[in-house]
C-alpha cells in the first residue's frame, strides 16, 4: 500500500514538473526584421493586408496590400499602428486576423528549432505588434505550447 502511494507520488510530480515546463516560456533575443498582418478567411484561404519591409533607405517600406483599408491605417514615425476600431473591422472582414512579426534571432529558439542569425516569423497579438517597429532590439518570451508564439516582446533600450 505505501509503495503504492509512492508511485503515484512520484507520477503526480513528474506531471506538475511537466505542466510547469510547458507553460513557462523560451526567452530569447534578437532584430525585428519585419512586420505584417495576414486575414484568414475560409479553409486555408490567407489574404495579406499588410507588410512593414526593411528598405535600402532608413525608413522602413510600409505595403498595403488591401487599399480599402489605406484611409483607415494610422502611419507614424514610419510604423503602423493598428487602433481598436481597425481591428474590429478587420475581425469583422475575417475569420481570423494574425499579427506577425518576424525576430532575426540572436540565441537560439529550441522550441521552433531556429538557430542564431536565421530569422524566424512569430504570430504575435496586437499590443505586442503595435509596440514594436522594424529594428528594435527585442527580449521574446516564446511559448512552448503553441509554436511560432510570441507570449510577449519587450523592446530593449
Amino acid at each position: 500500500m505505501k509503495r503504492d502511494h509512492q508511485i503515484l507520488t512520484l507520477l503526480i510530480l513528474i506531471l506538475l514538473a511537466s505542466l510547469v515546463y510547458f507553460m513557462t516560456p523560451v526567452g530569447i533575443n534578437g532584430i525585428v526584421e519585419y512586420k505584417a498582418i495576414e486575414g484568414r478567411m475560409s479553409g486555408d484561404i490567407v489574404e495579406g493586408i499588410l507588410e512593414i519591409m526593411p528598405s535600402h533607405t532608413d525608413q522602413p517600406s510600409i505595403r498595403i496590400e488591401k487599399k480599402e483599408l489605406e484611409h483607415s491605417i494610422s502611419v507614424d514615425d514610419n510604423d503602423i499602428f493598428i487602433s481598436d476600431s481597425l481591428h474590429e473591422s478587420l475581425e469583422g472582414k475575417y475569420i481570423s486576423v494574425e499579427y506577425i512579426v518576424a525576430v532575426k534571432i540572436g540565441s537560439a529558439d529550441p522550441v521552433n528549432n531556429v538557430r542564431e542569425g536565421e530569422t524566424y516569423a512569430y504570430l504575435v497579438d496586437r499590443n505586442d505588434f503595435n509596440s514594436v517597429k522594424i529594428g528594435d532590439s527585442v527580449i521574446c518570451k516564446v511559448s512552448r505550447h503553441k509554436k511560432s508564439t510570441i507570449n510577449r516582446i519587450i523592446v530593449r533600450s
